[in-house]
């Protein structure tokens, strides 16, 4: 089982973080800094990764000299044991010397790190978010230890480097790497009766789920493995969800949360639709819940089979998406028939086009040599006679992919200008019908040294 180790100063949270992935009190916490002094293993689980975690004592300006301690000791060793690193920032107080100091050490030891920029609920959370792309890593997820935010974004970034690490084992013991594949977790999500568990049996070709003409069969969400092109897809079967008026008894209530589960934990929804009936307003509200989570979206416009004026029935479903998911551009909709088992080769495909484009990574040169021309072209508003310069660019995160602008008024940038930035990104890197995020920020370039 793969090692993780938390790193960071005294009171940032490594403790609390590790209690919620152990799911117990192993670990003491309180505001006072210090108080774990040697490293603590835990068996953690985050939805289906199972590691084992290893929390350390904070580092200190100790670490700036070459005085040995027992605290310093017991981190390097759990460092050295580790296979993961996740480094912990405090989003309030921002980056220290002493942990620009120890990033630089964690370059040098090779390892996957994660830089978790804890605490960063509220407006004052931003500080560490903005400060910490410069601490040189890749991976930077803005995080709340205490609240739980941020852990679906945990979950996709630890997924991608233990499947990493995994090939990596297999490699240096000589195994084929093509018996152990990624796998994509696929949510089937819509309201009830609209053909979800019966879609899934036509996919994988047995009568693995209950089906029937009433809604309401499915109550769990049910996961089954599928080997599509080579590529092992979780796909999720999930129970109906009804408008939040209706929901009034404690069995659908717990069914709702475990399909609310299944939106948080899956990298792509398929939310479906029954055709037949249009695509009316709960259906959208699903669907913002899904692009709230950041997760790849398909629309499945199932029982396209009885369906008699297609063009007409097409053409209101694309209209409707267009005008109340504008967020969006050019959302994926699929035509199909579960029953007749139509159109679910072009719905497979497009699951694992989104999945790659999901995981696109733009490097940070490249993202601003396109911004230069844009703002140069089309300038943001004056804001009280003043510009409003947009200094800088770069990507945070992948699924979705993330990206973080550096400018002087953020707060002062006019949403049709931000409407502008998004709809430019996604049409010059493709990245259409995906839940893009722009995060706006005050400073300057965090690459340039002051």
């Amino acid at each position: 089982m793969l090692k993780i180790v938390l790193v960071g100063r005294p009171n940032v949270g490594k403790s609390t973080l590790f209690n919620r992935l152990v799911r117990s009190d192993k670990a003491i916490v309180n505001n006072q800094p210090g108080v774990t002094r040697d490293r603590k293993y835990g068996q953690g689980n985050l939805v289906d990764l199972n590691f084992t975690l290893i929390d350390t004592a904070g580092i200190n300006d100790a670490f700036k000299e070459k005085v040995e301690n027992e605290s310093k000791a017991q981190t390097l060793i759990a460092l050295e044991d580790s296979d993961i690193v996740i480094f912990v920032i405090d989003g309030r107080v921002g980056v220290l010397p002493v942990e620009k100091m120890y990033a630089k050490s964690l370059i040098k030891t090779d390892k996957p790190t994660i830089i978790l920029v804890n605490k960063s609920e509220g407006t004052r959370g931003g500080l560490g978010l903005s400060e910490s792309v410069s601490l040189g890593f890749e991976d930077v997820i803005p995080f709340s230890a205490e609240h739980g935010e941020g852990l679906s974004d945990l979950y996709d970034c630890l997924k991608e480097k233990i499947e990493y690490q995994n090939r990596k084992i297999d490699e240096n013991n000589g195994l084929n790497i093509h018996e152990k594949k990624s796998s994509i977790r696929l949510g089937i999500i819509g309201r009830p009766n609209t053909g979800k568990s019966t879609l899934i049996n036509k996919v994988i070709g047995q009568k693995r789920l209950v089906t029937g003409v009433e809604a309401g069969i499915t109550r769990d969400s049910i996961e089954v493995l599928w080997n599509y092109n080579n590529e092992l897809i979780s796909i999720i079967d999930t129970a109906g969800l009804r408008k939040k008026a209706k929901v009034i008894n404690i069995l659908e209530k717990d069914m709702v949360n475990d399909t609310l589960r299944t939106i948080k934990y899956s990298d792509i929804c398929i939310l479906l639709i029954d055709a037949s009936k249009g695509i009316d307003k709960q259906d959208l509200t699903i669907a913002r819940m899904i692009i709230g989570e950041g997760r790849g979206l398909i629309i499945g416009a199932n029982m396209w089979d009885k369906v008699l004026d297609k063009k007409i029935i097409k053409d209101e479903i694309i209209n409707k998406l267009k005008i109340s998911l504008s967020q969006i551009k050019k959302i994926s909709i699929i035509f199909i028939s579960g029953l007749q088992n139509q159109g679910i080769e072009k719905l497979f495909e497009m699951v694992l086009d989104i999945k790659k484009r999901l995981n696109i990574r733009i490097s940070t040169g490249k993202l601003n040599r396109w911004l230069a021309p844009i703002i140069e072209n089309n300038p943001p508003p004056l804001f009280k006679g003043k510009k409003n310069n947009i200094r800088y660019i770069t990507q945070v995160n992948v699924k979705p992919p993330t990206f973080a602008v550096f400018m002087s008024s953020p707060d002062n940038l006019q949403n049709s200008y931000k409407r502008f930035l998004a709809a430019s990104i996604m049409e010059d890197f493709n990245l259409y019908g995906l839940p893009v995020r722009i995060m706006y920020r005050k400073g300057n370039n965090p690459y340039i040294e002051q």
